[in-house]
C-alpha cells in the first residue's frame, strides 16, 4: 500500500509566488481522468499532466464536454472570498450542493448601515432616494433594538457573560434587517459545480449576479480554461409559468390567504413511511443475509417484539453524540411543509443534501422576537415593515425583481423539505441544541416530535447534543 498527499489547498498569494504556468489545478484534473484507462501509476500520471500543461488542457476538454464525464472537473478546487454581497444574492449562490459556504453571521457579528443598492434603480432618482431612506430607517431600528435588548438581558441574564447577552440581542434585533444588507463569505467548491453556479447566475434579473457572475468568470477562467465553458444563458429555466397558458387554479386570488398562514405550527407532516422502524431493521440486516429486499421487510415485520427490541438495543449500543447512525437510515423518508422565517431560512438552507423547495414570503406579516414587545419597539418595527410592502408595491413591473431586497429578515416563508432519518438525525443534532438559535430550534423540535410518533425505535436518540448523554 502507498498513500501520496497529490495536492491541498494554497493561499492564493503562495501560489502566485510560484511563478509557474502549470500552478492549475487542471493537471490533477487530467493526471486523475487518465486513471480508468492508463496502468501507469497515478503519481507518474500526475507528472507527465505538468510537463504537458496544454496537452491536459485539451485532454480536459474532450473527456469533459466530448465525452461527457464531468465528474473529471470536480477534482479542481476553488477557494472564493465573496465581499459585499446582499443577503438576498447568497440565496443563489449557496444552492450549490456540491459546496462548502462559511458566512458572516447576523448572530455574532455587528451589522453596521451597509447595504446593496441595486443598479437598477440608478435611473430612477426617486426610486432610489426611497430606498435608501428605507434601508437607514431599518438599520436605525437594528441599532437602537440592539442597545435596548442588551439592556433588557442584563436585567433579565445577569449570570451570563457580557459577550453572550450581546449574542442574544444580535439574535433577536436582526429580524428588522433587509435581504439588502451586504455580507461576506468564503465559498470552497469544484470547477463542476462552479460552472453550474455561473450559469444559474447568468440566470438571474440582478444585475448584481451579473456582476458577481462577470467576476468569478474573468477570476477563475485564466486558470482553468479547460474545465469551464458553459457559463450563458442558454434559455433552459425548468421553470412552469402558469399564466402563460391560462392555468391559474394554484394561483391565491384574494387576500383571505393571509389569515389561514399558521406560523406557530412550524412543521406540517405531509407524509411518512409505513412501518418505518420495520425498514430501518430490514435496511439494517439486508447486506447480511440471503433474502430479496421484500422477504427481508416480511421476516423482520414478523419478527416478535421482543426480538426487535434486542435488535434495536444492538443498533445503538455504544453511540456518542459525534457518531452519525448507519446509512441504513437512508432507507425511510420523511416530507414536512415547515414555517419559519427568512432569518431561519438562512440557517436551515446550508442542510442541502435534503430536497428543499422555498415558497415565496409573505408581505404584511412577520415573525417578530418576543422580546422586541419587551423592549417597546414593536410599533416602530410594524410600521417599518408596513413601510418596506409599500415601497415593494411602488416598484414598477420592470423593477419588480428587485422587490425581495426589501424582505427582512422577519419575513415568514413556506419551505417544502424531504429528509431521510440519517438526514434528520444531524439536523436535530445540531439544531435542538441548547446553543441552537430559538426559532430553528423550534422548527427543530417540531420536526423531531412528528417522526418520533412515526417511528419511536429508530428515532429513541433522535435529540440535540446538549439532551445527549441524559437521553443516552
Amino acid at each position: 500500500m502507498k498513500l501520496i498527499v497529490a495536492g491541498y489547498n494554497l493561499d492564493s498569494s503562495l501560489i502566485d509566488s510560484l511563478k509557474q504556468d502549470n500552478a492549475s489545478p487542471e493537471v490533477i484534473s487530467a493526471a486523475y481522468a487518465r486513471i480508468s484507462r492508463s496502468s501507469k501509476s497515478v503519481d507518474l500520471l500526475r507528472q507527465e499532466a505538468l510537463n504537458e500543461v496544454e496537452k491536459a488542457r485539451k485532454s480536459n476538454e474532450s473527456i469533459i464536454f466530448e465525452m461527457g464525464h464531468a465528474s473529471v472537473a470536480e477534482h479542481a478546487v476553488f477557494n472564493l472570498d465573496l465581499i459585499d454581497i446582499s443577503r438576498l444574492l447568497t440565496e443563489t449562490v449557496q444552492r450549490s450542493r456540491l459546496a462548502s459556504f462559511t458566512e458572516k453571521s447576523q448572530r455574532y457579528v455587528t451589522f453596521g448601515q451597509s447595504y446593496v443598492v441595486p443598479a437598477e434603480l440608478n435611473k430612477k432618482p426617486k426610486l432610489k432616494k426611497a430606498y435608501k431612506d428605507m434601508m437607514k430607517q431599518l438599520f436605525g431600528l437594528y441599532e437602537d433594538s440592539f442597545k435596548a435588548l442588551c439592556e433588557l438581558y442584563q436585567q433579565e441574564r445577569p449570570e451570563l457573560k457580557q459577550r453572550d447577552r450581546e449574542g442574544l440581542a444580535k439574535e433577536d434585533a436582526r429580524y428588522i434587517l433587509p435581504l439588502a444588507t451586504k455580507t461576506q463569505m468564503g465559498m470552497t467548491i469544484n470547477a463542476r459545480s462552479l460552472e453550474n453556479l455561473l450559469r444559474r447566475l447568468a440566470n438571474s434579473p440582478l444585475s448584481e449576479a451579473q456582476e458577481l457572475k462577470e467576476l468569478i468568470f474573468n477570476a477563475v477562467k485564466p486558470i482553468t480554461p479547460s474545465l469551464i465553458r458553459h457559463v450563458e444563458p442558454d434559455g433552459y429555466l425548468g421553470q412552469i409559468n402558469l399564466n402563460s397558458i391560462g392555468f391559474s387554479d394554484f394561483l391565491q386570488q384574494e387576500l383571505p390567504w393571509l389569515a389561514e398562514i399558521d406560523l406557530e405550527n412550524k412543521a406540517r407532516l405531509v407524509s411518512s413511511p409505513k412501518n418505518a422502524d420495520d425498514k430501518v431493521l430490514a435496511a439494517l440486516i439486508y447486506s447480511q443475509g440471503e433474502l430479496s429486499w421484500q422477504d427481508n421487510l416480511d421476516t423482520v415485520t414478523r419478527l416478535p417484539r421482543m426480538a426487535k427490541e434486542q435488535l434495536w438495543q444492538q443498533v445503538f449500543k455504544g453511540m456518542k453524540v459525534w457518531h452519525k447512525v448507519p446509512r441504513a437510515f437512508e432507507a425511510v423518508e420523511f416530507e414536512f411543509e415547515l414555517s419559519m422565517s427568512e432569518s431561519c431560512w438562512a440557517q436551515f438552507k446550508r442542510h442541502r443534501q435534503c430536497t428543499i423547495l422555498k415558497k415565496a414570503g409573505y408581505p404584511g406579516l412577520a415573525i417578530i422576537p418576543p422580546a422586541i414587545g419587551k423592549i417597546g419597539h414593536l410599533k416602530a418595527w410594524q410600521e417599518a415593515m408596513q413601510h418596506c410592502t409599500l415601497l415593494a408595491d411602488a416598484l414598477p413591473e420592470p423593477l419588480k425583481h428587485l422587490r425581495d431586497y426589501l424582505k427582512l429578515n422577519s419575513t415568514p416563508c413556506k419551505i417544502y423539505a424531504k429528509m431521510n432519518l440519517r438526514e434528520i438525525y444531524h439536523f436535530v443534532r445540531l439544531r435542538s441544541d441548547d446553543h441552537a438559535q430559538w426559532e430553528i430550534r423550534h422548527v427543530s423540535d417540531a420536526i423531531c416530535s412528528q417522526v418520533q410518533k412515526q417511528a419511536p425505535n429508530a428515532s429513541r436518540l433522535l435529540c440535540g447534543k446538549s439532551d445527549f448523554k441524559q437521553i443516552y
